[in-house]
This record gives structure tokens, sequence and C-alpha cells, in this order.
């Protein structure tokens, strides 16, 4: 009879404790702490579960001694947006490259203060995780100039929703940023959508910079992917594109035959897809791969009204290798393709794994 009166009583105490407030560190008292981290390591500072509140912001802001420091981290310390409104015009702080204002209170204003900042253009990183930060603050954000260098910004448990993170996403003044966290926000599909593209689009990026961009087979990056990617400034001039095993259908394939991008493309591998007949006529009918010399369409869904396609398209009149094994294609278009009076210059047999 005893245990449930405990077991109440032991809730009634993790409550209390919970709102109970932890004492704000004095004036003195931060001031000491921080000479005393910054003499171990002068370029970082972190104040994780230090109560300083908006005076102790506003105290780091006019100290001296943050100068030199380039990696700044003040977790659940309870400030807001005047806390952050000092921090944001502070000319000690011009040396930052790292930002963390985790597990606080700031608004939409504080993040205005930021965005409005030009004492914090060194910055690479601004963490603003677990604050109240809504589309207004994420907008003012998106807009602002006064961030040339940062790569990463983490919104994470805010108030963003879908226009938030749309503004985010299509910024054209956070022309840098690599890596964008919004995760527990409320968005919705439009938002999610967004968020998805530019997650894309830096993986896009990244193989350009490994020279990796004309192979990504098993990627699995699907009709979605495959837009976002020929939307790319990247893709221009492409000669050789492996997409061979990555998800895509005939909606996908209709895309890339019509892409000007892929104008100069000379190797083209779809093998492992989803692509049918459709997919097939798209790609013989392309107005665009008129350079192609080389179509893998192994293990696809194809059957003979693609493969007649195929063999009447005068697009294909350069290939040298058309690859068509384990599809549909029974006789009638295996003939077609043998008769074809435009598949000339095929080297290597139609139906062969190689």
């Amino acid at each position: 009879m005893l245990k449930p009166c405990w077991r109440a009583l032991g809730l009634l105490l993790v409550f209390l404790f919970s709102f109970a407030a932890a004492p704000q560190m004095p004036p003195e008292a931060l001031e000491k702490y921080i000479e005393k981290k910054l003499r171990r390591n002068h370029h970082t500072l972190r104040l994780n579960e230090k109560i300083i509140g908006d005076e102790g912001a506003v105290l780091l802001s006019r100290s001296s001694l943050m100068k030199s420091v380039k990696v700044l981290k003040i977790y659940k310390g309870a400030i807001g947006d005047e806390g952050v409104r000092a921090l944001a015009n502070s000319q000690n702080l011009g040396s930052l490259k790292e930002l963390y204002i985790e597990n606080n209170q700031v608004t939409d204003q504080g993040a205005r203060y930021l965005a409005e900042s030009s004492s914090l253009s060194k910055l690479e990183v601004l963490n603003l995780y677990r604050n109240r930060i809504g589309d207004a603050g994420a907008r003012e954000l998106a807009q602002s100039k006064n961030f040339p260098n940062l790569l990463e910004l983490n919104l994470n448990y805010n108030q963003v929703g879908d226009a938030g993170a749309q503004a985010l996403t299509h910024s054209s003044s956070l022309s840098r940023m690599v890596r964008l966290e919004l995760a527990y926000n409320p968005l919705e599909d439009a938002g999610r959508q967004a968020l998805e593209v530019f997650k894309f689009q830096q993986k896009i990026k990244l193989w350009k910079s490994k020279e990796t961009l004309g192979n990504l087979e098993n990627n699995y990056i699907g009709d979605a992917g495959l837009q976002v990617l020929l939307n790319s400034p990247h893709l221009d001039g492409i000669r050789e594109l492996n997409l061979n095993n990555n998800n895509l259908s005939d909606k996908g394939v209709i895309a890339l035959a019509q892409s000007p991008k892929l104008k100069q493309l000379e190797s083209l591998h779809l093998a492992a897809n989803s692509i049918t007949d459709l997919g097939a006529r798209a790609l013989a009918e392309s107005k665009v791969l008129d350079n192609l010399k080389n179509l893998d369409l192994n293990f696809n869904r194809i059957g003979n009204a693609g493969a007649r396609a195929l063999a009447q398209s005068q697009t294909m009149a350069q290939l040298e290798s058309l690859r068509l094994g384990q599809n549909k294609i029974g006789s009638e278009g295996a003939k077609a393709l043998a008769e074809s009076a435009t598949l000339k210059n095929l080297i290597y047999p139609i139906f062969g794994f190689y």
C-alpha cells in the first residue's frame, strides 16, 4: 500500500526540482571563470550549464579577453534576445568562427540581432539548437548579408515552419552553407522537401569536388534526386554519366532525355532501374542525346515496343554499344534491332553482359 505513495512523492520531488531556478553566476564569479578558462585555451570558451543570463552575456561582450576567442559555446545559460543583442553588437567578438547558443531563450528578435550584426562576419558555424526561433527569425538569417563564411547552421528544436525552411534552403546570401539542421521543427511536406533538395544539392557539390559526379552507381537517388541533378549547374558538359541501380523510373528518364545539359553526353548507364517502353521511347526520341556512343539499359523492363523505338531512332545513330540484356524483349523486338537501318555502328552485341 505504501508503494504508490512513495512513487507519487518521488514524482512531486522531480517536478519541484525541475522548476527550481539555478542561481545566476555573479559578475565577479563569471569574470574569474572566464579568465581561468582562457588561460588554458585562449581560443575556446565553453560555458556549459553556467547560468549567466543576459547580464552575463553583456559582460562577455564587453570583455577584452574575448578578442582572441574563436569558439564560444553558451549551453543552458538562460540568455535571451537582449543577451544575444549584446553579443551581436560586441566589438570584442570579431575573431569568432563558431558560436553556439544552445538550449536558451532566443526568439525571432534574437535571430534578427544576429542577422544584422556586422561583427560576426568570420562565423563558419552558428548553432541555435533548442531555442524559440520561428519563420520570421529564419527569414532574417536567410536574408542576412553578414555571414559570408557561414558553413553550418543548426536550428534543431525550434519553431521553424515551411516558410522558414524554404527561405533558408533557397538563400542566395548563405551561398557557402553546406549543412543545415532543422530536425524537430514543425515542418510539413513543402518544408521537408525543400530541406531534402538542399541536402542533395550539397551531395552533388561534394561529388563534383571529388570528381565522381559522372559515376553515381548504387546511390538510389530516385526520380526526384535525378531532377535536382539535372537542375544543377555542375552537370553542364558532362560526357559520361553512370546512373545504374538508382531507383529510376520512366519519369526520371523522360526528364533526362530532355535535358540540354546532356548535349555532349557520350556514355549513359541506366542498368538495373525500372525503365519501360515509355522511357526507352523517350531516349530514342531525344533531341539532345545524339552524341551517345554507349547506352546501357540492361536489367530493366523494356519490351518489344521500346526495342522498336530504339531500332528506328535517328538519335541513336552514333551508338557503338547498346545493352538490352535481361529486359522483356521478345523475338519481334530482337528482329527490329537486328534489322535496324540506323544502328549500323554497333561494335558490341546488344544482349551481351560486359
